[in-house]
């Protein structure tokens, strides 16, 4: 009997997540070229998890940057936290929130990372809607998933992936104009997106 897909990753230690995380390490580097990340950006990093990530992303941006670690998991978020600590980083700043309401008022945002959250969410297309608000006009989200004609070795069940359609329509209707939609691995595939300069809700 097939186990039963748990979205939540209930079943697994932070270890153990983090260790999944650092397994796509290498599509981290085409994410980052593609957002054009330079010193001193501020960045969300969405569904940030225990943070293998944000800490690929602090070190682009440099001192002077910021990365907003975003999780609705406060438990991820203080291994995060534990971890900043014992590297001595400073320029991650976490927030425990849901991903498809939270709000960061006064900041402004140069790029987006929705990395491998939206096929965990119960709102993806809320979590779409609420990068384009938070990011600058003209500035870049990437989003990344597991594609459903993967092999399905590693990653979501095929029934619980999102297909690149469906998330360029979510994009779109959040105000997103899609640039690039790239097959990272036969199981990953990942889109370039731009926050509209004109807002299409006006």
């Amino acid at each position: 009997m097939q186990e039963v897909y748990r979205k939540d990753l209930s079943h697994l230690t932070w270890d153990e997540v983090y260790a999944r995380q650092a397994q796509r390490a290498a599509l981290v580097g085409d994410w980052m070229d593609a957002l054009r990340l330079k010193a001193g950006d501020r960045v969300l990093d969405i569904g940030s998890g225990p943070g293998y990530v944000s800490f690929v992303l602090a070190d682009r941006v440099g001192a002077t940057g910021l990365i907003y670690a975003v999780d609705r998991s406060a438990e991820a978020l203080a291994y995060l936290e534990r971890l900043q600590k014992e590297r001595s980083v400073s320029n991650i700043k976490t927030l425990a929130a849901d991903a498809a309401t939270f709000d960061l008022p006064g900041v402004q945002i140069d790029a987006a990372l929705i990395a491998m959250v939206l096929h965990h969410a119960d709102d993806p297309a809320g979590i779409l809607r609420t990068a384009a608000r938070l990011l600058r006009p003209g500035r870049l989200a990437v989003v990344a998933e597991f594609h459903p004609d993967g092999p399905c070795e590693k990653g979501p069940p095929r029934d619980h992936r999102l297909t690149p359609r469906q998330v360029q329509q979510w994009c779109t209707a959040a105000g997103f104009l899609t640039l690039d939609e790239r097959r990272q691995t036969p199981e990953h595939y990942m889109l370039l997106v731009q926050r509209a300069v004109t807002d299409p809700m006006h």
